[in-house]
């Protein structure tokens, strides 16, 4: 009589290396030639979030790494040699990151967010990327909310508030709508 263990123990150990087959949702192209992938592996609660680059896949929301976000995708998008995405995880907030080489100095550049709604527009310039968000969740009084990275201070600790969107004038703005 054979025993049943072995396979089942086998079969058990494997399961893990099944679990997380991630799919490539989105390959960026950035400024300095290399590629963005916006990858995805999905279970019964959602789809957790990747990003690849430079042949490391890492999860896409690094600002929060003891955090697991799982939920649906509300934005992926590559514009402007730009990787843009937003996940819905159940919270009032969607969780995203705007991610971009330098065009000048090829240094990878983040800016993190969460607001109660979608970013609408993104500004970009050789030493800074501008994302406007509209105010959905009214936590401060003015009406859109903008994260900003400057090279090379990166981002600061907090966003503005705004009651206009911002002035136009040296940056190359996208519409996200």
């Amino acid at each position: 009589m054979r025993k049943p263990w072995p396979p089942l123990i086998l079969a058990l150990a494997c399961l893990p290396a099944f679990a997380e087959t991630k799919k490539t949702l989105l390959d960026c192209p950035l400024s300095d030639g290399t590629t963005a992938s916006l990858l995805s592996a999905s279970n019964e609660d959602g789809q957790r979030l990747f990003v690849k680059l430079n042949n490391q896949t890492e999860t896409a929301f690094t600002d929060m790494s003891d955090s697991d976000f799982v939920g649906e995708i509300a934005l992926a998008k590559c514009t402007g040699s730009v990787l843009i995405y937003a996940m819905n995880y159940g919270s009032p907030y969607l969780k995203g990151a705007v991610l971009r080489k330098n065009p000048d100095s090829g240094t990878l550049e983040r800016i993190d967010f969460a607001e109660k709604a979608l970013p609408v527009s993104l500004y970009l310039s050789a030493r800074e990327m501008r994302l406007v968000i509209p105010n959905d969740g009214y936590e401060i009084p003015e009406k859109f909310v903008v994260y900003d990275y400057i090279t090379p201070k990166g981002q600061p600790e907090e966003p503005k508030g705004v009651n206009t969107v911002p002035d136009k004038k040296g940056f190359k703005v996208i519409d996200l709508k």
